[in-house]
């Protein structure tokens, strides 16, 4: 912190020239291009902190980093830091912008990142900050919904996948990041894999497409609905249990030949139904040709609630 605070006295230790516009041909000095191949955090933080003292702005920064070449992993790691460090909302979303496209470009494995001209070549050096430290210390980042698990591979193509997965997973369950926004760049990953199709998945929950959304779980993953269910449709949203998984799992349940996942899953959302409606809406959700001793036990429960209640 020292050596931060001295770059903050004295920037021409990093920045040659600046002044009279956003690039002014600024450009990185000897010590900068010695940090970024020794002691790249170390840079890292000291733009970030330029920057938060308005000595550097945004697109000089990055200016830099181009310069400094490094397969675009150090811009990528100053815009990881810059978002747990700034507190500007504009250049927040335009943080949140980048690094969504940079995850996305790396999935989706394009021979270039967005905002580059040069070449990509995967990084040889493990990023600065992995997604648990960006959980745990960036508030844009949140924790993996709990039905991703289901959906997430033990292992993907290269660590570096796993990592940019994880990466946007976690910005997509984040708070600030407009999903709006990145849903057209989501067109370049395909569904085919579960880990695509947790993506677009968590696009369209975030869009509010409940509906569309259990029948897609259902259709791909049916042994992450109730994990999927028990953290999406609370609140305002618990009437879809009822409304929209419990039928859908009776008539897949009745169509099906290997029918032992969706009758678990029955049984789990019966249970919640059971919880949350009376006795005569409970009823009136059983199917005409259900097995009576199968709801039997459920409809007791739902009674018993009711009077105690």
């Amino acid at each position: 912190m020292l050596l931060v605070y001295g770059f903050i006295e004295e920037p021409r230790l990093l920045l040659h020239g600046g002044g009279g516009g956003q690039h002014a041909h600024i450009r990185p000095t000897a010590l900068t291009r010695q940090l970024a191949k020794s002691q790249p955090g170390l840079l890292v933080a000291a733009m970030v902190a330029l920057h938060e003292n308005n000595k550097v702005q945004l697109e000089q920064a990055d200016h830099i980093f181009k310069e400094l070449g490094c397969g675009n992993c150090l811009q990528v790691d100053f815009w990881e830091a810059m978002l747990m460090a700034s507190s500007q909302d504009t250049v927040i979303q335009e943080l949140l912008f980048r690094l969504a496209s940079v995850y996305i470009g790396r999935l989706a494995n394009t021979k270039s990142d967005t905002y580059s001209n040069k070449p990509h070549t995967p990084s040889r050096r493990k990023s600065l900050k992995s997604a648990d430290d960006l959980i745990n210390s960036c508030s844009h980042y949140g924790a993996l919904y709990p039905w991703l698990t289901v959906l997430n591979p033990a292992h993907t193509t290269s660590s570096q996948h796993q990592e940019a997965l994880y990466k946007l997973q976690s910005l997509l369950c984040g708070p600030s990041l407009s999903v709006g926004s990145v849903v057209p760049l989501m067109e370049r990953l395909s569904e085919e894999t579960l880990w695509g199709f947790s993506l677009h998945l968590l696009c369209a929950t975030r869009g509010g497409q409940y509906d569309s959304s259990i029948e897609k779980l259902l259709d791909r993953c049916p042994q992450a609905i109730i994990a999927y269910a028990n953290h999406q449709l609370q609140d305002k949203h618990m009437a879809l249990w009822w409304q929209k998984l419990l039928p859908e799992l009776c008539n897949r349940t009745r169509a099906a030949t290997d029918n032992s996942i969706l009758l678990a899953a029955l049984k789990e959302t019966l249970v919640v139904v059971a919880m949350e409606t009376s006795p005569t809406e409970f009823l009136e959700l059983i199917p005409d040709d259900g097995t009576a001793s199968y709801f039997l036990p459920h409809l007791l429960t739902c009674s018993q609630r009711h009077l105690l209640a």
